[in-house]
């Protein structure tokens, strides 16, 4: 894993290589949508699924940001580049004008407990300079996490809204999706 920043007793670093153990802050939110607030969606399940999705498809590729705290997993966020096949992440077709090798798909953005209060640091100060450093033009964020909506429209635009149904079709996910230039 590249290390690209630390701040304070905090490192964010990135890297392509899939470890299980990235995915302990999703799943300790899991744990306390399961305690508390239940709302019928798996995101370690759908999160697996989408790595292997895009770990078959030939051309697209998946980063993998971490914030970790001595060897705690505080935080893993996805982005995807390459060859994107639009359909692995959007149900209805969304306005983008970019050459595909200049487009990001930013999603599964998950901070456990004790990494919160870093979020937008990370996204804001970290991810988005290092992808900015690479040339990239734009990120495309699908959320369906009110939370962080005003921190998606303060960067970017919101170009669509979707919903969907929990795995077990009991509520309605509403979402949005935005565009941030970098």
């Amino acid at each position: 894993m590249e290390i690209i920043r630390r701040i304070n007793d905090i490192n964010f670093g990135v890297t392509t290589e899939f470890n299980s153990k990235y995915l302990t802050p999703m799943v300790q939110n899991l744990l306390y949508k399961v305690e508390n607030e239940w709302d019928d969606y798996n995101e370690v399940y759908h999160c697996c699924n989408l790595i292997e999705k895009v770990r078959n498809k030939k051309d697209m590729n998946m980063d993998f940001h971490i914030m970790m705290k001595e060897e705690k997993y505080l935080g893993i966020a996805l982005l995807n580049k390459g060859n994107i096949d639009y359909n692995t992440f959007f149900k209805e077709p969304i306005p983008i004008s970019e050459n595909n090798n200049d487009v990001l798909i930013f999603n599964y953005f998950h901070i456990s407990q004790e990494g919160r209060g870093n979020g937008q640091m990370w996204f804001k100060d970290i991810i988005m300079p290092y992808y900015r450093s690479k040339n990239f033009k734009t990120i495309y964020v699908k959320s369906s996490h009110q939370k962080v909506f005003s921190l998606y429209s303060r960067l970017g635009t919101e170009i669509g809204e979707y919903t969907s149904n929990s795995d077990n079709q009991l509520f309605v996910r509403k979402g949005k999706i935005f565009k941030i230039t970098l």
